[in-house]
Formats: C-alpha cells, structure tokens, sequence
C-alpha cells in the first residue's frame, strides 16, 4: 500500500484514481498521520456495464446503406436543394 500526503493525493488525484482502478491501495496522509484509505471497491459493488445483444451506437449503421438502391440520386438531391436554400448556404472548399 502506498502512503501519499494530501497535497500530492490532490494534485495527482486522476492518477490515483487510474491506479487504485488497476487494483492498488493508497494510504492519504495529513500531517505524517494517515487520515484515509484509497483503494478499488469490493468485488460485489463494482459496476461492470452489461454487454449490449444488439450492436448500437455507429456499429447499428454497419450495412444500413448497402441496400438503399437510390442512394446516389437521394443524395444528389439533397445536395441540389441545399445549394438554394438561403438559410444554410453550403460550405465553399478551396
């Protein structure tokens, strides 16, 4: 187990905590004296997510695309009415 003074727990408190989440302990002491322990929690109240069924987030999108048999004339299109729209000009590239 580690022995820290508070300044230095303070000032490298993200460090610790990256420490004390790959299992170390850590003593924090004010004036020599040790006023805390710092260490990962027991097993059976650590929070774990729980590994989705389905993909989600960008992955879900993975082949969404593939099948859309119009997509290059829906995009043109697209891309037509926003060159006139007068609220959002389109972005000039160089």
């Amino acid at each position: 187990m580690k022995r820290m003074p508070v300044a230095e727990f303070k000032r490298d408190f993200s460090k610790v905590l990256d420490a004390v989440q790959r299992g170390e302990e850590f003593i924090v002491l004010r004036h020599g004296k040790p006023v805390a322990v710092v260490g990962p929690p027991p097993a059976e109240d650590r929070f774990t997510l729980p590994k989705p069924e389905l993909p989600g987030g960008l992955l879900s999108m993975a082949g969404a695309l593939a099948d859309w048999e119009t997509f290059e004339e829906d995009m043109a299109e697209i891309i037509a009415s926003r060159q006139h729209a007068k609220d959002r000009p389109p972005p000039e590239f160089d």
